[in-house]
């Protein structure tokens, strides 16, 4: 369940990331918001392939 919320704090992450840049900095700061999206997408992915390695060692 770790992993699940782990997963949707980054996703959440990612919108506010996308709508801050969009509305609150009218898009100055495009660039630097998509390398911040980029890099939370690789922890998401971090995040979803630890739960796969712990959810098959757990079945095994």
């Amino acid at each position: 369940m770790k992993f699940l919320k782990g997963l949707y704090v980054v996703m959440s992450i990612m919108v506010f990331v996308n709508l801050s840049s969009e509305f609150i900095l009218d898009g100055e700061y495009s660039a630097i918001a998509s390398w911040i999206t980029v890099m939370l997408f690789l922890l998401g992915t971090a995040f979803f392939a630890n739960a796969r390695f712990y959810l098959s060692r757990k079945e095994d």
